[in-house]
């Protein structure tokens, strides 16, 4: 006998993630045998993965088998990219969810206790830590609603027994037999043969997943607490204090503080790399680099950004400077103000009708600010502490070929002659 748990049913809003397959259809007839006792809504969600042949018509069967019950159904189109098939496919599915969701309204999804076994054994599989262990939750918070999955205890050869006991008609998609998939070759090739030596190995896969998350809960609370007391903002993580820390411990306060920034968990020996080079610098200013995203070690603190463009060769001739110049890779863009009676060493003087006016993001040429001996411009901007990461961002100005300004940040000490107008250059930056 299948039960859905009377904590879930003390919830009266379910909308159910209906795929037409037997797990999904099972629970959809196990919620319309509460519906009238218990007084509960339901309403349904069909995604079409746009993958399968006959996805149009599995569309069709779900819509039909809701009419029938009078149950209202969604159905969504999504299209997926040919790589990272099921995970692309999931997260578009889950923004459907969150669209869709009404407020106080719990989803529901079929998942069962094979799903759970196949789950563990994929994460060995990929070498997981803790949180890929813990295999698929029970319930979960999702967005502003919660997640439920009801069937997750029961087999699926209940499941299937049940669904045949009430002549129930579901829809059986044929690529689930295909072992060249790895979850596929589990579910056909190796769980059956475990299964006959150890009739328990399925509830025990539940039990493992089950004591993990608890154990996982336990360290992450652990963490938590000091990584709150080190976050300096969502993306700064202020690693003095850390650095003295357990090995161990760096490995956790970093992993969860990049999951925290960019959703993904890295891998072991990626983090270890990020420990031994990165948090514990080797040289000055050290980075790593993360696909679209960067990490660097800058006084004292972890930074991770995305990752600047190339902009050395890059130059905009600014041909009407009283006009604004807007600035590419979204770098925000440049005005010029007219200046009278300024007392801020900031201005500059207005450029001559025959001068070209430059912007540039890289120079060799050595500048002379405060009267003091010309510099490199990397120097400057170390004696004025400005990032690494951000240098590259900032606009040069250029009369011909004369170094002006680094727009925001300093001029030349250049006199000008009390006649000549004077302006600002004001940069409306984002870095």
């Amino acid at each position: 006998m299948i039960k859905i748990n009377k904590k879930i049913l003390k919830y009266k809003k379910f909308l159910l993630a209906y795929s037409g397959g037997i797990d999904s259809t099972v629970l959809l007839y196990k919620l319309l045998k509460y519906k009238k006792k218990k007084k509960i809504s339901i309403r349904a969600i069909h995604i079409n993965h746009q993958i399968h042949p006959k996805s149009k018509l599995w569309s069709e069967h779900c819509k039909k088998i809701c009419k029938k019950n009078n149950v209202p159904i969604i159905i969504k189109k999504i299209s997926i990219k040919k790589k990272n098939i099921e995970s692309n496919a999931r997260k578009k599915r889950y923004k459907i969810f969150q669209k869709n969701l009404l407020p106080q309204e719990i989803l529901l999804t079929g998942h069962n206790l094979d799903d759970q076994c196949e789950t563990l054994l994929l994460s060995i599989k990929r070498g997981s830590g803790l949180k890929g262990l813990s295999g698929i939750s029970y319930k979960k918070k999702i967005f502003k609603n919660y997640l439920f999955r009801p069937l997750l205890k029961v087999s699926r050869k209940k499941i299937e027994k049940w669904a045949i006991s009430q002549n129930l008609q579901w829809i059986e998609d044929t690529s689930n037999y295909d072992i060249s998939y790895d979850r596929n070759f589990l579910r056909h090739k190796i769980i059956p043969q475990i299964n006959q030596r150890w009739k328990f190995f399925k509830k025990n896969c539940l039990k493992v997943s089950q004591i993990i998350y608890k154990e996982y809960q336990l360290l992450n609370k652990f963490i938590s607490s000091i990584f709150k007391k080190n976050l300096y903002q969502k993306n700064i993580l202020n690693i003095k204090k850390i650095q003295n820390m357990n090995p161990n411990i760096q490995y956790f306060i970093l992993k969860k503080w990049i999951y925290l920034n960019i959703k993904k968990n890295l891998s072991y020996s990626f983090l270890t790399e990020i420990i031994k080079n990165i948090l514990h610098k080797k040289k000055k200013n050290p980075r790593i680099k993360l696909k679209k995203y960067e990490i660097w070690n800058y006084n004292e603190h972890l930074y991770l950004i995305k990752k600047t463009p190339k902009m050395k060769d890059f130059i905009i001739f600014w041909h009407y400077p009283y006009n604004k110049l807007k600035l590419p890779k979204k770098f925000g863009y440049l005005k010029i103000k007219n200046q009278k009676n300024i007392k801020n060493s900031s201005y500059i003087r207005a450029p001559k009708n025959q001068q070209m006016i430059k912007i540039k993001f890289h120079t060799n040429k050595k500048i002379k600010i405060n009267k003091k001996n010309p510099k490199t411009l990397k120097k400057i901007f170390n004696e004025l502490q400005i990032p690494p990461w951000k240098r590259k961002k900032i606009p040069l100005l250029f009369y011909n070929n004369k170094f002006i300004s680094a727009i925001g940040f300093f001029v030349t000490t250049k006199k000008y002659n009390i006649n000549e107008k004077k302006i600002s250059v004001i940069w409306k930056k984002n870095i």
